[in-house]
């Protein structure tokens, strides 16, 4: 076994069966300082910005704690490029003055 020495860092995952949550591939999630968003896949090619809650997340997943429902389809990798297109073409962050 693997003596630790004072400055590692140590990564602990917990598995709590009492509990579960919806959680998504940390790429879904777009943040900054102020929010967290997700696109949601709204049918032929159409996507909506929604605000979510955001908890816990380990090296490549991220709770979502509020902001979802079921049967929402989100887009899981590459999630930046539809928000890029809409400051593109929108000129704002799909985003900007909402609070969460």
């Amino acid at each position: 076994m693997a003596q630790l020495k004072p400055g590692m860092a140590v990564y602990v995952n917990v598995r709590n069966p009492g509990h579960s949550s919806l959680s998504l591939p940390i790429d879904a999630v777009l943040r900054d300082r102020k929010s967290a968003t997700v696109w949601i896949a709204m049918g032929h090619n159409r996507f909506k910005s929604q605000m979510v809650d955001v908890g816990v997340e380990n090296s490549d997943r991220i709770e979502i704690k509020s902001g979802l429902n079921d049967g929402n389809v989100i887009v899981k990798t590459g999630a930046y490029l539809p928000s890029s297109e809409y400051i593109f073409i929108k000129g704002a962050n799909p985003m900007s003055g909402l609070k969460m």
